[in-house]
């Protein structure tokens, strides 16, 4: 009888297979990329530019539109959001446009901020009363002036800022992140 050789004990495998790695690889892709697109190639931050750019269209649009109408139009600015009113002379109070999208209400996306400064003075947001009507801070006038005030958007732990100084000829001048204002 001839013996038969006997092989040694399998051992489990160690370290990882090729498909694992290769899984590894595919998130950490994915992951840059999202990385690479919401905050830019040169470090701008898209998302903080598409608001600034929003909102300083819908001041554009309401000022244009508060002279066309001959009536008085307000920006009410709270924590992470924004509204355009109309005054009503009728019923001597502010009221929100409903059937305009631009002018509803706007809610900022997550992690970006908003300051406001009236004539010079910090203005504290999100002190409105529950049950009262909410009053802008910003006024644009039916003549075309505006009462003089700069909103500050950014991002919360970025030093990245969106500066909009609203003149009292109505215009509107920007700061871009990354210039001086």
């Amino acid at each position: 009888m001839r013996a038969v050789p006997s092989r040694p004990p399998r051992l489990p495998p160690r370290g990882f297979t090729l498909l694992e790695i290769l899984v590894v690889l595919v998130i950490i892709a994915v992951m840059t990329t999202v990385a690479i697109l919401s905050i830019g190639v040169l470090g701008s931050d898209r998302g903080l530019d598409e608001e600034g750019d929003r909102y300083t269209d819908v001041v554009a649009a309401a000022s244009e539109q508060a002279e066309l109408e001959g009536r008085d139009y307000g920006i009410w600015i709270g924590p992470g959001r924004y509204q355009v009113y109309a005054f009503s002379v009728t019923k001597q109070l502010w009221e929100p446009l409903p059937d305009d999208r631009m002018y509803e209400e706007h809610e900022l996306p997550g992690g970006l901020t908003v300051e406001l400064e009236v004539e010079g003075r910090p203005v504290a947001l999100g002190l409105d009363k529950p049950n009262q009507p909410r009053v802008p801070q910003v006024f644009l006038f039916a003549s075309g002036d505006s009462a003089p005030y700069r909103l500050t958007l950014g991002r919360e732990g970025s030093e990245a800022k969106w500066l909009v100084d609203g003149q009292p000829d109505g215009t509107l001048t920007v700061t871009h992140p990354g210039t001086q204002p």
